[in-house]
């Protein structure tokens, strides 16, 4: 199957490197605040992660972004699962938004740490109920025989602890990415796009204008 006739002309917006400001992270939060407005983008906080297992092998998987702090994004994940597993073994990890609206895209790297339990706990206790007893049932990445059967695992679960205050799973938190660099992109006419780079070195921001 052949996609070769797939076009689209950019031309919403263009991007100026003074638009960045002093702080990229800033502009980031603004381009986020702006995706959040956009009523055609349902989950804005939806990023894509990319990690590389202990083969080299990499992945990329879709989480929901929970909070944005001065260098650092948090999102939450069963410590167990593939990602989980693959950033015991290399911390290094990519993470980027797609805004087709807005004709925009971010890629984040950095570094991933585990924030402190108290930190997930705290998250955690705020979730609901239902979301809670998922995230203690769920072996998540692990085989199962059936999702019919993940279903009755999940519902004999509620039922047996539906007036229980349940506890965070050990292997259930957050994780942080530190960041060293960021791009910005804005789609423009004729696959000539904006592309700004951010790199974090010696405590400061440096930028520079990519090629398309």
């Amino acid at each position: 199957m052949k996609l070769f006739d797939y076009r689209k002309s950019y031309d919403k917006n263009e991007l100026k490197i003074q638009d960045i400001g002093n702080n990229p992270i800033d502009f980031f939060i603004k381009w986020f605040k702006e995706a959040e407005d956009t009523s055609e983008i349902i989950e804005p906080n939806a990023m894509t992660i990319s990690t590389v297992d202990k083969n080299n092998s990499p992945s990329s998987r879709v989480v929901l972004l929970k909070q944005i702090k001065s260098r650092s994004l948090i999102f939450f994940t069963n410590y167990n699962s593939n990602k989980g597993k693959a950033l015991d073994k290399n911390k290094n990890i990519c993470a980027s938004f797609y805004w087709p609206p807005l004709e925009r895209q971010v890629i984040i790297k950095g570094v991933a740490n585990k924030i402190p339990e108290v930190e997930s706990q705290n998250y955690f206790s705020s979730r609901p109920f239902e979301s809670q007893a998922a995230a203690i049932i769920s072996n998540q990445s692990e085989k199962i025989s059936s999702y019919e059967s993940l279903l009755k695992k999940y519902k004999s679960f509620i039922d047996k602890n539906k007036n229980t205050k349940l506890n965070r799973p050990k292997n259930w938190g957050g994780i942080e990415i530190i960041i060293n660099q960021i791009e910005f992109w804005q789609g423009r006419r004729n696959r000539l796009h904006n592309r700004i780079q951010c790199v974090f070195d010696n405590d400061s921001w440096e930028y520079k204008i990519l090629s398309p």
